[in-house]
């Protein structure tokens, strides 16, 4: 006796849920995986801080603003380090990245050196808040013009994260066991 597919009750239907499994380890696990990465590291500017096994808060600003808006937010739309993460899949390999050439500076902390045309900026912006009346500010933007480096602490958003592993497995087997069952 031979026996086939057609010998064994819903053979055929296994078949087909493993080759789709195949088909989302093989081609979608990867924008699942960019995807759940992103949405973590943004998570970092809600939070002020960065999640490995948990939160490390972002340190505070040293001066206050009128805005009080969350730290390592801009102004103006589109000038969000958060909105700048990104991912692009090249599998087997997800990439995170982000455009904004500041990005590393804020990610791991460093010195920078005044130049010159920051020098300017930081005038231009100190007239700026003096003219509009903010004082507090006006100084801090006289204290990075007269500066000759800025210290800039870290403030971690990207980076490896067990979380974020955690939260990206426990997704890949939801997806997994809707297709297998």
């Amino acid at each position: 006796m031979g026996l086939d597919n057609k010998n064994i009750h819903g053979a055929d239907e296994m078949l087909k849920r493993l080759e789709e499994a195949k088909q989302y380890l093989q081609q979608d696990v990867y924008e699942v995986i960019g995807i759940e990465a992103v949405r973590h590291f943004k998570k970092a500017f809600t939070d002020e801080g960065f999640t490995d096994k948990n939160l490390t808060k972002w340190s505070a600003r040293k001066t206050k603003t009128k805005l009080q808006r969350n730290i390592l937010t801009g102004q103006g739309s589109g000038d969000h380090l958060a909105d700048s993460i990104d991912y692009k899949t090249t599998p087997p390999t997800v990439t995170i990245f982000t455009d904004k050439e500041y990005a590393q500076i804020h990610n791991e902390g460093g010195e920078i050196t005044v130049t010159a045309q920051m020098k300017k900026f930081f005038w231009a912006k100190h007239k700026e808040a003096k003219d509009g009346g903010d004082s507090e500010m006006a100084e801090q933007y006289k204290y990075m013009a007269l500066a000759k480096k800025i210290t800039i602490p870290k403030r971690q958003f990207i980076g490896n994260s067990e979380t974020m592993m955690n939260k990206i497995s426990e997704k890949v087997q939801r997806d997994l066991n809707k297709i297998l069952n």
